[in-house]
């Protein structure tokens, strides 16, 4: 297998003020991901995936475009929350209580199964690394897709270890099938 670097990105800030659980980017959102492109595009790219969520395909366009490289969406990157509407997490960390159970169970928060999602997440971190990419990968998706990989990689407990910033990325190496390297966590350098 040959060891492709991959890069996951937190989708850009979500536009408040949107009904339902698919809000697209705020305008702060718009630009981070245009800093993304900008500090991505000079590097060669093998694929780029999003989670089909506005927020995450939103923030991937603009690389996609840049690179001339196809977006695909994969459903196994989406989020975990299965509520009629978004949460922002900003929203729950200044209410102790609330923060307390997303703490807790970060994903039955946002109304998913632990299990079932932890899998669906692996395996689609699975299908990427199956596709042997020689060069970069650049997967946009979301908070706790991000900790999930992150936690397999470095054998840690639980979903919720990192904080990840919006637009901010973290560098996995994929060693083997079996063994993927963590190079950086939440770098936010490029969002100037």
């Amino acid at each position: 297998m040959t060891v492709a670097q991959i890069f996951l990105i937190r989708h850009g800030r979500p536009a408040r003020g949107i009904d339902g659980f698919d809000p697209g980017l705020s305008e702060q959102g718009i630009l981070h991901s245009k800093s993304i492109a900008a500090f991505l595009g000079a590097r060669k790219i093998s694929a780029i995936y999003a989670s089909p969520l506005k927020r995450a395909h939103q923030t991937a366009e603009p690389l996609a475009s840049a690179a001339k490289t196809k977006l695909t969406l994969l459903d196994g990157l989406a989020e975990a929350d299965k509520n009629n509407h978004y949460t922002f997490a900003e929203d729950t960390m200044t209410n102790p209580a609330e923060w307390a159970k997303f703490q807790n169970d970060p994903i039955g928060y946002l109304g998913g199964n632990h299990a079932e999602f932890v899998t669906t997440v692996l395996d689609a971190f699975q299908t990427i690394r199956d596709a042997n990419h020689t060069d970069n990968v650049v997967v946009y998706t979301h908070a706790i897709p991000i900790n999930i990989v992150l936690a397999d990689a470095l054998g840690l407990d639980g979903v919720l270890n990192f904080i990840p910033h919006y637009c901010s990325i973290s560098r996995i190496k994929a060693l083997s099938l079996n063994a993927t390297k963590v190079i950086s966590v939440n770098e936010t350098a490029h969002l100037g």
